[in-house]
């Protein structure tokens, strides 16, 4: 292991200041934009005069590389945006234009600071008539994508709303859509974006990684494949941008010089202009220097016609372990997103039904846009602001000094200077905090109009049924049938079984039609169920055993060290970290190890890994109608929490298991931490199957080298499998990241497959120093669902409608009174095949009209029939792309239905004709 310049418990602050970490942080993104422009920074590919030979244009394009937070909390950030950002670009802008076009000044920005900060409803009227005009002469230019995103986070819509503000922008000034988009700073993202780009009529991807991280290791420009079969041409650089010079290996007489400014650093001024091109026209003699924008290269590259590699594969996030150091936000934030489509089409179907329901444009586009801040990828401000190097009684009196600081006057935070840890007499440390509770607040505003929408909606629907007194309707958003077990909400801590719920439709119930179960009340750790034989392990915490009855297949790994729902607590040392460090980070010193390591960590002497479960757990188990109810608990909790609780739920008419985990006060500590459930498999030579978003993948052949390969996010579930195709399924319902074979917190690797059929669900942790959440604490719960596999399922359908029933649970609403005049049962919009997603039917959010759009997921191309109730008098469909584009010919509805050859792991979208 090589040696680090680490901080230890010996380590005083004084002595860390010798880094000069915000110096040294600083420094850096000042002079990027000169690193990239003379080539001194090292990138994965050498320059020399093979690559410069071969190319007689450079296309200059300058952007800024926008956090929405870090450098301070995000209002104040929005204010520059805003403000000084704008001043500074207008300034060269203006200066420019009196030079030919390919010689002026152009700054390319995202479409979500343009579209609500830059030209918000904040603006200063004089400055935004003069960014007005710059949009419209061609000066401020928008990329197609609203801002950098943990991709994989994400849900489909989503990501096609994030697409909207460029688009709106285009539409209001005159200037057409984009063809190209830009992400920077997260290494690698979910193979969705080709799907998602291509499908919106966007050509080019330019991605630039952190210059600390690993990259993906893609040539220097390539066609980007999906899982549809979709492309997007692509340049991914290892540094934000990319050098003046091109490559040895780059391909084409066409060049990318993508100019990036660091961190809300705002635009170059004009001396810093005039010097790049000036020393590029001098290194790069008779090479034609354009300054323009994305779009002036992508065009000018086609019309090359160069012979480039193609690459599929995906390319799982490794900056994605920073999801569950907000283990609360993002169980809302997993199941909120599915109910934003869910809202969507109910209350379109409700208006097709004869319910009068207001217009939810305006709501739905504050949920989306909500949905996707808390996607972007700054979690709050920088850690060097907060105590990034006190640990242990040092961080407890730190923590203490925080909380004991008033709060400001009104809220207000953004006049609050920021505390510095290497002087933290100064400063707000409330401030610090407050910045990842403004984060948190994002999904949260998102729950809120979504759930308040939905109850409203749902009730709405109930007294609106033929049904008189206390009556419940159960609604089931999925486009095919259902059933599924229901908490009655007259009794509490029952529930009920309802049978094969229409798709998109409903079922009324009276509150006399639901019965009590008999209860039966046990202590046994064995018992049977109509699906399972099942045996608990109350040392460890879950199942040790689970068979099949109709096969007597032993579901459980009998020869793993973990259980089937164990929870396992790990604790990390200086020896995990320094590994992991040394394998991963690209800068071993400064802000690279200040912001990827954990400076002023007790050493493993003193601090060793802990791996810790409860061992002692008390089994209750309650047997009824509905389901079988093993709940273990424990407070042997060696301090790190006041109790854990587990509990396994066995329908008595649905073969699965239903895992959940419960932590009551967790203990806060910034030691580097993990929680985890298990779920060891008897699978041999096991084939993995992981649900990503845009199509599912063999961990073994479809991730591209330096991606993560130990830690991803799920979209739908996994499947481990075997030669007969028969295995296991499970889906974290709460949790979206996974590890498979073994836990995968500080473990990176080139080069990883998995081979112990296991998965390991991440619950929590606080592995990062940059600007995710340092420690977690607080009470809340985790789900996970796990089923057999037969040798006569496939895979892919299986574990998406699996999956996404757990995901997406039938909804109902309640109502009393008179009866209203709907029948008590009622069908939706339907598909003709499961697995595929209905995740718009609604307003269109590109112009007028409604829109549906449909979402293939389980691997099957071909023709799919959409079937609209029998009160809907669509007369045709129109096709068009995700940004609302015209595209082919019109399908007529016949006999309330139309047939579409649908392509496998593809969106296709249609605008109603009534």
């Amino acid at each position: 292991m090589n040696s680090l310049p680490q901080a230890n418990e010996h380590q005083t602050p004084k002595k860390i200041k010798l880094f000069m970490i915000k110096k040294i942080h600083t420094l850096f993104f000042v002079v990027l934009i000169l690193v990239l422009a003379t080539g001194a920074f090292a990138q994965q590919r050498p320059t020399n005069n093979a690559g410069i030979s071969k190319v007689t244009d450079v296309w200059v394009v300058f952007k800024t590389h926008f956090d929405l937070g870090f450098t301070d909390l995000p209002e104040n950030v929005f204010a520059r945006y805003r403000g000084e950002m704008m001043d500074n670009a207008l300034k060269v802008i203006e200066k420019n234009a009196t030079l030919p076009p390919k010689q002026r000044f152009a700054w390319t920005v995202p479409g979500w600071p343009l579209y609500a900060q830059i030209l918000g409803p904040l603006q200063n009227p004089e400055r935004k008539a003069r960014i007005e005009k710059a949009i419209r002469e061609g000066a401020i230019v928008v990329h197609g994508l609203p801002f950098t995103t943990h991709t994989e986070s994400l849900d489909y819509e989503d990501l096609v709303r994030g697409l909207g503000y460029s688009s709106k922008i285009a539409r209001a000034y005159g200037q057409p859509l984009t063809i190209s988009a830009k992400m920077t700073d997260v290494p690698s993202h979910s193979w969705v974006l080709p799907t998602l780009l291509n499908h919106a009529g966007i050509k080019f991807l330019q991605l630039g990684c952190n210059p600390a991280s690993q990259y993906p290791r893609f040539p220097p420009l390539f066609w980007w494949e999906g899982a549809d079969g979709s492309k997007v041409l692509c340049q991914y650089t290892s540094l934000y941008g990319s050098e003046m010079k091109p490559p040895s290996d780059w391909p084409c007489k066409n060049y990318l010089a993508m100019i990036m400014t660091g961190d809300n650093h705002g635009p170059p001024n004009q001396k810093e202009v005039e010097d790049i091109i000036a020393k590029t026209q001098k290194e790069l003699p008779g090479v034609k220097i354009h300054l323009g924008t994305l779009d002036d290269f992508a065009k000018a590259i086609f019309a090359e016609h160069p012979d480039l590699p193609t690459i599929k594969g995906d390319t799982p996030d490794s900056w994605i372990q920073g999801l569950l150091s907000n283990p609360q936000e993002t169980k809302i934030a997993r199941n909120i997103r599915p109910l934003a489509s869910a809202l969507d089409g109910l209350n379109t179907q409700m208006r097709i039904w004869g319910i009068s329901t207001e217009s939810i444009s305006a709501k739905l586009a504050k949920a989306y846009e909500q949905s996707l801040l808390y996607a972007e990828h700054t979690w709050g401000m920088n850690a060097e602001y907060g105590p990034r190097y006190s640990y242990g009684d040092d961080w407890k009196k730190w923590l203490a000094a925080a909380e004991a600081e008033p709060v400001p006057e009104n809220g207000d935070y953004s006049k609050l200077k920021n505390s510095d840890a290497l002087n933290t007499s100064e400063g707000s440390k409330r401030k610090w905090l407050h910045s990842y509770d403004v984060k948190r607040q994002y999904i949260r505003n998102t729950n809120d109009i979504v759930s308040n929408e939905l109850n409203a909606h749902l009730d709405l629907l109930a007294k609106s049924v033929n049904v008189a007194g206390n009556r419940l309707i159960v609604y089931n958003p999925l486009p095919w049938k259902r059933s599924g077990i229901i908490e009655n909400p007259w009794k509490k801590g029952t529930s009920f079984y309802v049978k094969e719920i229409a798709p998109g439709g409903y079922v009324t119930y009276s509150q006399n039609d639901l019965k009590e179960s008999t209860i039966i009340n046990d202590e046994q750790s064995a018992f049977s169920t109509p699906y399972f034989k099942i045996v608990f392990d109350l040392t460890r915490g879950g199942i040790s055993s689970l068979i099949e009855k109709t096969t007597g297949r032993e579901l459980v790994d009998k020869s793993s060290k973990y259980v089937v729902g164990q929870f396992l607590h790990e604790r990390f040392s200086t020896n995990e970290v320094d590994k992991w460090f040394n394998t991963y980070s690209r800068i071993k010193d400064g802000w690279g190890l200040n912001d990827l390591g954990k400076p002023g960590m007790m050493s493993a002497e003193k601090a060793p890994y802990l791996a810790f479960t409860p061992n002692d757990w008390k089994i209750a188990v309650v047997h009824s109608d509905i389901a079988d109810i093993a709940t273990l608990t424990s407070f042997n909790t060696k301090g790190f929490a006041k109790e854990y609780t587990l509990t396994f739920t066995f329908p008595r008419n649905a073969a699965y298991v239903d895992v959940e985990w419960f932590v009551a006060s967790k203990t806060p500590d910034k030691q580097p931490e993990g929680g985890w459930l298990c779920f060891p498999f008897a699978v041999k030579k096991p084939d993995f199957t992981v649900g990503r978003l845009g199509g599912p993948i063999n961990p073994a052949t479809d991730i591209i080298s330096g991606s993560n390969r130990y830690l991803m996010a799920v979209n739908s579930g996994v499947s481990i499998t075997q030669a007969d195709k028969s295995g296991v399924g499970l889906t974290p319902m709460d949790a979206p990241l996974i590890s498979l074979g073994e836990p995968g917190l500080w473990k990176f690797s080139l080069e990883h497959s998995p081979e112990i059929p296991a998965v390991f669900v991440n619950i929590y942790n606080n592995m990062w120093n940059t600007n995710f959440p340092l420690w977690q604490e607080g009470s809340w719960s985790e789900r996970v669902r796990i089923w057999a596999i037969d040798t006569h399922t496939p895979t892919v359908p299986n574990l998406i409608q699996k999956s996404w029933e757990a995901r997406v649970p039938l909804l109902t609403g309640i109502a009393a009174g008179t009866a209203g005049k709907l029948p008590a049962k009622n069908t939706g919009i339907s598909i003709s095949r499961t697995g595929v997603l209905v995740t718009a039917f609604g307003e269109n959010p590109d112009g007028d009209g409604t829109i549906l759009r449909l979402w293939e997921q389980s691997g099957i191309s071909g023709n799919c029939t959409v079937r609209f109730s029998e009160e809907s008098n669509a007369k045709a469909v129109q096709p068009i792309d995700l940004r609302g584009n015209l595209i082919g010919k019109r399908i007529v509805v016949k006999n309330k239905a139309f047939t579409v050859n649908l392509k496998k792991y593809a969106p296709a979208s249609f605008l109603l004709v009534f």
